[in-house]
């Protein structure tokens, strides 16, 4: 069964809000500097990609995902993808 398109915005409504709020925590800095953060990344430009199927993993897998590519390691975040 294909999962909603509400379904999906929600999912990836929810995966946003919990990276905002890691970054914040991680960088002790506040959720809208952390959201500006979050939006330049490609991780999470993937994640808005609803064909990616992205919205369908944990927010700590997408956690780790944003990890990877923070310390520039291309190689595993390509690997999932």
């Amino acid at each position: 069964m294909k999962a909603s398109t509400v379904n999906i915005n929600k999912s990836i409504q929810a995966i946003s809000v919990y990276l905002v709020h890691r970054i914040s925590e991680e960088e002790h800095c506040s959720e809208e500097v952390a959201l500006k953060k979050l939006l330049k990344t490609m991780t999470y430009e993937l994640l808005q990609d609803s064909n990616s199927e992205l919205y369908a993993e944990s927010p700590e897998y997408v956690w780790s995902m944003l990890q990877d590519e923070e310390d520039g390691d291309f190689e595993s975040w390509t690997k999932v993808w």
